[in-house]
């Protein structure tokens, strides 16, 4: 997990360091070192040292640190970890802010709002690895009890994505997105005026309802509002997923999902004292 890597790398950042400032006390404390017994010499070293000198010493001397490539690298991760949290925490800030949005009644929503791990996935009804990753969210749905899906319309494709996603939304006011959703999806059909009509025909949808359902000024800002939040989370294409404070941009695929799944579930778990409940062998 994220967490023991951030861990993992200061520790290695500690450990260098320390090794660093034992050779550099050494070679300060001179012949007044090489005198003493072993003993009397890591008691030294042990009692000499301090985070003020060694800081002091580094900042005299910082080729120590920067001609040293293995410490250097995990400064680097340290530092890149300590980012990726920063964004985490701005990104849980950003979609707390929208909350209002992500609840709203347009928004389509499965599972439950106490689940573990929350997925918003920014899709479009034309966009092909969109379609590609329907099935394994259609699994995860049946499968991960603990896990909901927000389904966050972007239509970058034109005017028929566009159509396509008001026809959801006002699927989802008939109580019939799901059975909607799955047809757009799973359509071997280019996308049309005719061919999204045709579709919410065959499901038993009203499509006049449909159609002033589509028209409706408050369905159009919805559809502006989801697209200002994905700029914000600087998504610009589909699929992107945002899986609890992590996000997965730029077609992920399925095994990206899955496994980042796992982490967000995991460590909700660990967090929550659920996986203590278990005895393990």
């Amino acid at each position: 997990m994220r967490v023991a890597r951030d861990k993992t790398a200061g520790k290695r950042v500690a450990k260098h360091l320390g090794r660093i400032a034992q050779t550099v006390f050494a070679l300060a404390l001179g012949l007044a070192i090489t005198a003493c017994s072993d003993t009397d010499r890591a008691n030294t070293l042990s009692e000499g040292i301090t985070n003020k000198k060694v800081r002091q010493y580094l900042l005299e001397h910082p080729e120590l640190v920067l001609d040293d490539p293995e410490i250097a690298h995990a400064i680097s991760s340290a530092r890149s970890a300590r980012q990726q949290q920063a964004s985490a925490l701005w990104r849980k800030s950003l979609l707390a802010d929208n909350a209002s949005l992500l609840d709203s009644n347009l928004t389509p929503v499965s599972g439950v709002v106490r689940s573990q791990v929350t997925i918003i996935e920014f899709y479009d009804y034309q966009c092909m690895p969109c379609k590609a990753s329907y099935p394994e969210l259609e699994q995860i749905k049946k499968t991960e009890k603990d896990v909901r899906i927000i389904y966050a319309q972007l239509p970058v494709f034109g005017s028929y994505s566009i159509l396509a996603a008001r026809a959801a939304i006002g699927a989802h006011r008939q109580g019939l997105f799901q059975t909607y959703h799955d047809a757009l999806m799973t359509a071997n059909v280019h996308l049309d005026v005719d061919s999204i009509f045709a579709m919410a025909t065959d499901i038993g949808l009203d499509t006049e309802k449909l159609q002033a359902d589509m028209r409706d000024p408050q369905v159009i800002h919805y559809l502006e509002q989801m697209r200002l939040l994905a700029d914000e989370l600087d998504v610009t294409g589909t699929p992107a997923f945002v899986v609890g404070d992590a996000i997965l941009r730029g077609g992920t695929g399925v095994k990206e999902l899955k496994e980042e799944l796992d982490r967000q579930l995991t460590r909700s778990y660990l967090s929550s004292g659920v996986l203590g409940l278990f005895e393990w062998e």
